[in-house]
């Protein structure tokens, strides 16, 4: 327990220097796997705070969705739409307009107009009627791809600093694949960094808020953009270890070495106002709506399309497009909206570690087993309504992930050594049980001893069913050894790949298996395992084949049929006697399907259920048929799976041929299915169920008055 309480404490501190840490030692390694999880855990815990009823009043976005560019018709819109977006903004009274839009490359003439110039005497315009715009670049660290030093226009909005002795944050470049334009420079409109910054999990939780290019600090889009609106200019104070300081209105804000600080999110598309482009820009001069939504505003342009490419995972939303981080920083600027310093949080999330360990220390010294579990289940719950109702709303990052690691696993660590002599009883019966059933029941049977009783439970499955044709003629020529022999070897091969793919085996039926996936473990796509399964049992039956032919015994030739459905699984029989089995009309529509090989000539049938569940990205299937089975009344859509040896399988396109001849038949154009058909029966005769589809196709063709509604589908007689 001692090793589990240091281990928390070093990643509760390693947490606030983790962006810092070479992830390539072990302890880097190590660190960044806890902390992911630590991040995702207060993602949840920060999310969970958000407001949906908040709306900010300073800040709109005015949008590039897939409703405009669907208006506009084009892509990428021209530099003419954004110059009309720029003079209606000055129109409706926005102050400030940050462009979270690259403009890095000249425009193409439109006859005798330049887009470009227009758009730089829009921004000129803008900025004489007393309005600021802000453009965007971003920052590259390769040689190749930086320009050598940034502008000099950029020096209007250099950010002040205050810088300890030859101290520097993290020097970075202006990326000249990024950079606008020089015509767009000119109209001395700002200018403003936009480098987005994910985490080592991949969600964009911090932001570029300043960076040192050759010495001189410039900020943010989101920073420049809350100067120019706020009309003050900030100075951020360089520490000796390279961090920084923000302070407005009497609240600092944490910047990392990299001019990096944290976003505290308020939320995206619920919480700021929005204008789509293509109403903006068709909006009548004298609209008040939009009057009163833009004027006096601070106003971002973004893409939020789907096709843009400008989605980002973040911790409120996996999809939220990227505008509404600089949107969310710079409402924290308005509103000293900040993180508690770091040093605060580890301090009180070290006094949560150490005053839940003491007390659960005290605790177990009792031997009282459920007063253990009661008291960490208080202390975890304690501590996280203390998190939700006072330290999350003022700011604080408590690690609360790390504490709760850390009281869990010392009580199952304690409660492990208390049980550890019972559990030599379990690992006998383990050694008793998995003689007889799958190892997955018997860790069931370990972890639930109330599954040992009879009774069944409702479960998702998929389940199959395979059975060696003509088996009885294949033992009346041999021995009884023989027999034995040639089911023993064809078995285990096949129970094997049972096993192999997550599957269960129910049972023996004499030459039949029957097997299920998806019970009693929950495997994810239980249809996929089980298709693939049967994929193997018909790959693996020709060398098996083999083996019976060099001892001179008759080969086995399987049909399977697969289910998917909701079935009762579960030890079924008396308290003394019972079997681990699933029951239910999609077992036996599962058991039908294996009958129906024979009838259609196909080796694996699966039902539409299992179908619609299956990534067919790797798995071929082609329909054979509509079936009404014996005692029901619903036509269940049943097809074959191609696997590796089948005809259609090595010759791709008979079947599109097939699946071409089978739309035609849908819809009745049974002349030229029939034609299709009849090229497929030529390149393989032995196919039954182009067969069957040629000849069905016959006889509707010579005799129109046979095809009914239901002209596609068979009803069955028999089992």
């Amino acid at each position: 327990m001692f090793l589990i309480f240091v281990f928390a404490s070093l990643c509760i501190f390693g947490s606030i220097i983790v962006r810092d840490i070479d992830n390539s030692t072990l302890l880097g390694k190590l660190l960044d796997y806890t902390i992911s999880f630590e991040n995702r855990f207060y993602d949840f815990r920060m999310k969970a705070q958000l407001n949906p009823n908040f709306k900010s009043q300073e800040i709109v976005l005015v949008k590039i969705d897939d409703y405009s560019l669907q208006k506009l018709g084009v892509w990428p819109i021209p530099r003419t739409e954004h110059a009309k977006m720029i003079d209606k903004l000055r129109v409706f009274g926005a102050k400030v307009v940050a462009l979270d839009i690259l403009y890095p490359e000249k425009s193409p003439q439109m006859g005798n107009v330049s887009p470009d110039e227009v758009l730089a005497e829009s921004f000129k315009n803008f900025q004489t009627a007393g309005g600021r715009v802000f453009l965007a670049y971003t920052l590259a660290s390769n040689e190749g791809e930086v320009l050598a030093e940034p502008p000099l226009e950029m020096l209007n909005d250099a950010i002040l600093t205050r810088n300890s002795p030859e101290v520097d944050m993290n020097p970075k470049k202006i990326n000249r694949y990024t950079f606008p334009i020089q015509q767009f420079i000119e109209t001395e409109a700002g200018l403003g960094n936009i480098t987005a910054l994910e985490d080592r999990d991949g969600i964009f939780r911090h932001y570029q808020l300043v960076a040192n290019i050759d010495t001189i600090y410039y900020g943010s889009l989101a920073l420049n953009a809350y100067e120019a609106f706020t009309e003050q200019k900030k100075t951020i104070n360089v520490f000796a270890d390279a961090t920084g300081e923000l302070e407005l209105n009497g609240k600092k804000m944490e910047i990392g070495r990299g001019g990096d600080v944290k976003i505290r999110y308020v939320g995206d598309e619920q919480q700021f106002d929005s204008v789509s482009l293509y109403d903006l820009i068709t909006a009548p001069d004298d609209d008040q709506k939009m009057r009163s939504i833009l004027g006096g505003k601070m106003v971002f342009v973004g893409s939020t399309a789907l096709g843009a490419h400008d989605l980002r995972p973040s911790p409120i939303n996996s999809k939220m497009p990227g505008v509404y981080s600089h949107m969310n920083m710079g409402h924290m600027l308005l509103h000293q909206y900040f993180y508690q310093n770091s040093n605060n949080s580890v301090k009180y999330s070290l006094i949560f570690l150490v005053l839940g360990m003491i007390l659960f220390l005290g605790v177990q010294r009792m031997g009282n087993p459920f007063l253990d579990a009661l008291v960490v289940i208080l202390v975890v719950t304690s501590s996280y309504l203390v998190d939700v109702y006072y330290f999350l709303p003022n700011g604080y990052e408590l690690k609360l992930f790390y504490c709760f690691f850390c009281f869990i696993a010392c009580y199952s660590w304690n409660t492990f050594l208390k049980f550890y002599e019972s559990n030599k009883e379990k690992k006998q019966i383990r050694g008793t049980f998995a003689r007889y059933v799958a190892p997955t029941i018997v860790d069931e049977m370990l972890k639930d001893p109330e599954k040992l009783h009879v009774g069944g439970t409702k479960m998702d499955i998929t389940c199959l069913f395979s059975d060696v044709r003509d088996f009885t003629s294949i033992s009346e020529g041999l021995t009884a050894t023989e027999l034995a022999h040639s089911l023993n070897l064809y078995m285990g091969q096949m129970t094997d790949i049972v096993f192999d793919t997550k599957g269960t085996l129910d049972k023996y039926i004499g030459d039949a298996i029957v097997a299920i996936w998806g019970a009693p473990l929950e495997i994810g796509n239980h249809a996929q395992h089980a298709v693939e399964g049967a994929i193997k049992m018909m790959t693996v039956l020709p060398s098996i084949n083999e083996e019976f032919v060099k001892l001179g015994r008759p080969i086995f030739n399987v049909g399977i049929g697969l289910n998917s459905g909701e079935c009762s699984v579960g030890n079924m029989g008396s308290d003394r006697i019972f079997s681990y089995t699933a029951l239910g009309d999609n077992m036996n529509l599962g058991a039908r399907l294996e009958g129906l090989c024979k009838y259609y000539g196909t080796q694996i049938l699966i039902s539409e259920m299992t179908l619609e569940r299956l990534d067919l990205t790797h798995i071929k299937t082609r329909p054979i048929d509509k079936v009404i089975v014996k005692g029901k009344t619903t036509p269940v859509g049943i097809h074959e799976v191609l696997h590796p040896l089948h005809w259609m399988s090595k010759d791709p396109e008979s079947l599109n041929f097939y699946l071409t001849a089978y739309h035609l038949f849908q819809n009745r154009d049974f002349a030229g299915a029939m034609n299709i058909f009849g090229q497929l029966l030529m390149a393989n005769e032995k196919d039954k169920p182009s067969k069957r589809f040629h000849d069905l196709c016959k006889k509707y063709v010579e005799h129109p008055e046979m095809v009914k509604d239901n002209f596609d589908v068979t009803t069955m007689t028999e089992k």
